[in-house]
């Protein structure tokens, strides 16, 4: 197989998805006409506090709560590679009152676990909305004697497995994007997985873990204090955050392009106008520009429950895809 192909056949579908039926930031919809919400939401969250998927829910969930005067409780639920927090939601009633702020694994679950998952992603999730993503980038601890991806990969391929990577789960994008480049280098990482990318911190930054493809939010601040080295962004366009670190596109890797999405979902079945009320504060909490602040490290979409639905069925077959060329396996 022509890897680079494979590599730009990727970043076609990352980007054509993330492109695609996303809309501006615009005014909110016609909220449903109910008095729901009348007490408090529970958002939950499939992985560890403090990762990125963290982060982006309960700065969605202080805004909510403010504009709907009812708490929004964010509600940490790790395990399975997102498998337990899901279930819960499928078997939840279908009134609006719990959600999951998921990530990629909603997509590439179906082909990891088909029907092992316990749930049908279409029949058994209502897609609420789209509402962020953002860029991943190659870091190493400092006494990793690495100081370009060429460095790295270089160190990978003399010694087969000495670099160990972690991820926040098999399938997730930490694990897809190092494994298609290690695959497209032609080089033996070591996976070892973790519950969430809060997780993987602790031993990153102390040194027992080598390195990560982390989400920008986790691990900025730790570039910016020289507690972590960062050798090349996943996305096609450099960060503007980061300005002088490279892509793993311009190193070499052309059309190589990851990123995370997150998205608000609901148990199958809820009603539509609850779906559309859900939307149109989902909207207009990201339209607060307190939120969008917070949020800096992200890029902020808003997208309709039928946008968000359409986006999901693309991922769930590139992630197939992907998944079946690399022979990605649950751990």
């Amino acid at each position: 197989m022509d890897h680079t192909m494979l590599g730009r056949r990727t970043a076609l579908a990352v980007v054509t998805s993330l492109a695609t039926g996303i809309t501006a930031l615009v005014a909110d919809p016609a909220a449903a006409q109910s008095d729901f919400p009348s007490r408090p939401i529970k958002m939950m969250v499939p992985f560890t506090a403090g990762g990125g998927t963290d982060i982006l829910a309960r700065a969605l969930a202080t805004k909510m709560s403010e504009n709907v005067k009812q708490s929004v409780v964010v509600e940490n639920r790790p395990g399975g590679n997102t498998l337990l927090a899901t279930q819960v939601l499928a078997r939840s009633p279908a009134d609006g009152y719990t959600l999951l702020m998921q990530t990629n694994n909603l997509a590439s679950n179906p082909t990891l676990y088909g029907a092992k998952a316990g749930f049908d992603t279409v029949r058994d999730l209502a897609p609420v909305s789209l509402v962020a993503g953002n860029p991943h980038v190659l870091v190493v601890t400092p006494s990793l004697p690495a100081r370009t991806l060429k460095d790295y990969l270089e160190l990978g391929r003399a010694s087969p497995e000495r670099i160990t990577y972690g991820s926040a789960g098999s399938g997730t994008v930490n694990h897809l994007a190092a494994e298609q480049l290690a695959m497209l280098a032609g080089v033996k990482l070591l996976h070892v997985p973790y519950k969430g990318s809060g997780s993987v911190m602790p031993d990153l930054l102390s040194g027992q873990l080598n390195s990560l493809v982390a989400a920008m939010p986790n691990v900025r601040q730790h570039i910016e204090a020289g507690r972590l080295r960062a050798l090349a962004v996943t996305t096609l366009k450099r960060f503007p955050g980061l300005p002088d670190v490279p892509t793993v596109a311009e190193s070499g890797y052309p059309g190589f392009d990851f990123q995370s999405w997150f998205g608000v979902v609901a148990p199958g079945g809820t009603p539509p106008a609850i779906i559309t009320r859900l939307n149109s504060e989902i909207r207009k909490a990201l339209a607060d520009p307190g939120v969008m602040e917070r949020l800096g490290n992200y890029v902020v979409y808003a997208s309709s429950p039928e946008q968000f639905s359409e986006f999901l069925g693309r991922q769930i077959e590139a992630s197939a895809r992907l998944i079946k060329t690399l022979g990605v396996t649950v751990d």
